[in-house]
């Protein structure tokens, strides 16, 4: 039951990290985009 639990554990962990890098690297290519914006727009004036 305990190795159940253990496995069980390391799984979740081990998903819920995958989820987590997913999306810092969406947040990260929102944030390079928004910066190439700002360049231009400030390339403009």
């Amino acid at each position: 039951m305990e190795l159940l639990v253990g496995i069980a554990l390391i799984l979740i962990v081990f998903f819920s990290s995958n989820i987590i890098e997913k999306r810092l690297k969406n947040i990260e290519k929102q944030n390079n985009r928004i910066i190439e914006v700002l360049e231009e727009i400030r390339n403009q004036k």
